[in-house]
């Protein structure tokens, strides 16, 4: 009997959203504590197990409609014996919060498929897979997601130049929260490139206070610096709020953190929902965060160890 499996995680952006759509730095880290597990068997016929649908799979719903597009497409491409099988998806992200849920079962997927045939994967086969997909999914794919959660190390980019990989040598913790609220990226985007055009000026320094947070941040990190990082968490979220991209759940979260001895904390992702990002400074102190964001009503939380992005690694 025939078997695959395909493995994959979720990703954060941790400084520069919104503005690397005007040409800004922007950085985000690979979750590898939120592991996406896809596996393969043969059997009588074509179907999909998992807890947004379970069933054949030539009747997948429009929700999923990136999902049905992608085991379609490889399953034309890679088999040519016209073997059955089921489709099984593992996954603990939540949909629609800025973790990369879409592109990460996409990554997982694909790396299924090419095991369950087995086919050889490179890299860069992969990303185009998985961005096919998210553009069925989200419209228009930034490259972003597929880059991240394919990828070990965190991810430099911007729009105008190629993305890269990095490492960093520090302690710390990071702290991420589900406000429980989906994401509402298409309309933030939309609304911050409206309040761009009508005053280029005011926003256009917010959007570079933002790229200048990410340059800064990336640097602290390398250089250990969490006081620093904190700090720049904290100023980057007063630019994301006046940028109208809080909300009073995302604020009661952040408050709760910062309460409870995060060294500062933002939104992260397109904003009016999604999640929260906290730093601590050591496992204690973020075990005391995750305790009183979930007191204030977080839906998820999960903890990240910086210290794991230290060792180098190839970038494809």
């Amino acid at each position: 009997m025939l078997k695959g499996i395909g493995k994959s995680h979720g990703k954060t952006i941790i400084m520069g959203e919104h503005a690397v759509v005007y040409g800004y730095p922007a950085f985000a880290i690979p979750l590898l504590s939120t592991p996406v597990i896809v596996k393969m068997k043969q059997s009588h016929e074509n179907s999909l197990i998992s807890k947004y649908y379970a069933g054949k799979i030539d009747q997948i719903p429009d929700a999923l409609s990136g999902v049905k597009y992608l085991i379609d497409l490889l399953d034309k491409e890679l088999n040519l014996q016209n073997v059955k099988y089921t489709i099984s998806i593992d996954s603990g992200l939540p949909i629609e919060r800025g973790m990369g849920s879409s592109a990460a079962i996409a990554a997982a997927i694909t790396r299924a498929f090419f095991d369950f045939f087995k086919h050889e994967l490179d890299h860069q086969t992969l990303i185009n897979y998985v961005n096919k997909s998210e553009t069925i999914t989200h419209g228009k794919a930034s490259g972003l997601d597929a880059l991240t959660v394919s990828s070990e190390y965190p991810i430099q980019f911007g729009s105008n130049e190629a993305p890269s990989h990095f490492t960093f040598n520090s302690d710390g913790f990071i702290v991420i929260a589900d406000s429980g609220v989906k994401g509402k990226t298409k309309e933030t985007v939309a609304d911050v490139r409206k309040m761009y055009e009508s005053d280029q000026a005011k926003t256009g320094a917010y959007l570079k206070q933002l790229g200048d947070y990410a340059s800064k941040a990336s640097n602290y990190l390398v250089q250990g610096n969490l006081k620093q990082l904190g700090l720049v968490f904290t100023l980057a979220n007063e630019v994301l709020t006046k940028l109208n991209l809080a909300i009073p759940k995302t604020d009661k979260l952040i408050d709760a953190a910062n309460h409870a001895g995060s060294l500062g904390s933002k939104i992260t992702g397109g904003g009016r929902g999604g999640c929260i990002i906290c730093l601590a400074r050591n496992l204690k102190n973020a075990q005391m965060i995750q305790k009183a964001l979930t007191k204030a009503g977080a839906q998820q939380t999960w903890i990240q160890p910086l210290s794991i992005y230290s060792e180098d690694s190839d970038f494809d």
